[in-house]
């Protein structure tokens, strides 16, 4: 049995320094995602960021925020995320921190259309 669990002290910054991350999948496990923790302290935000991939936060612990594109919302613990392809996304820790959550992220299928005959 491996069991994984955030530890600040052993995390890597990323995001440009603005927020903690490690990794989520115990090692050895292949899923068709990839995946990290992700943590801020109180008064910290993550840069805001866009990539070609679909993305879910599922917030674990503390309070924030999170906007994706224009909306902003309130998130807490068992809250999920959707975050469609491109879209600029951000979380942040005003209080009720410090905030952990696991990010999942995958390439999209292909359309029919793209994927040929």
């Amino acid at each position: 049995m491996d069991i994984q669990r955030f530890d600040p002290a052993t995390a890597h910054r990323a995001h440009n320094d603005t927020i903690l991350a490690s990794a989520f999948v115990p090692e050895g496990i292949k899923p068709p995602f990839d995946s990290a923790w992700g943590y801020l302290e109180n008064g910290s935000a993550m840069e805001a960021h866009a990539h070609p991939t679909e993305e879910i936060y599922v917030v674990i612990r503390g309070t924030g925020t999170v906007q994706v594109g224009e909306e902003r919302r309130a998130v807490g613990p068992g809250d999920v995320i959707a975050i469609p392809p491109d879209a600029p996304h951000t979380m942040a820790c005003e209080d009720g921190g410090p905030l952990l959550w696991a990010a999942l992220w995958w390439t999209p299928p292909a359309s029919p259309a793209e994927a040929g005959p």
